[in-house]
């Protein structure tokens, strides 16, 4: 019994090297999950603050389209138009001729069209 502990167990030169091998591969291995890790946080928090710069864009193009709204309501159109004290008037729908725009384009290149537009 004391034989066998008195009795050293030497490593071989290949066990040693083996075990600096796997050490050097787990160390590689952490070492790239920590780089990847990382990454994968820093792009999560790229998407969160891009998540959130579309949300405030959302927010001022709703807030944009009421401002819109607010300016072409045509009651308030007409508030303000009587309180500037302008010459405008109502004019009947049935005066209202509609006219393509590929029809103005091609008169337009005649003279005697912008001279008939144009005061």
């Amino acid at each position: 019994m004391n034989k066998s502990r008195l009795k050293q167990t030497k490593m071989s030169v290949i066990e040693i090297s083996m075990l600096v091998v796997a050490t050097i591969i787990v160390m590689v291995a952490g070492i790239t999950h920590a780089c990847l890790k990382n990454s994968h946080v820093e792009l999560v928090r790229a998407m969160d603050k891009t998540q959130q710069c579309i949300e405030d864009h959302k927010d001022a193009a709703n807030s944009l389209q009421v401002k819109i709204d607010k300016k072409l309501n045509i009651y308030q159109l007409r508030a303000d138009l009587e309180q500037s004290g302008s010459a405008l008037v109502t004019v009947p729908t049935s005066c209202i001729e509609k006219i393509s725009a590929h029809t103005l384009a091609g008169e337009l290149d005649r003279p005697s069209a912008i001279a008939a537009i144009t005061p």
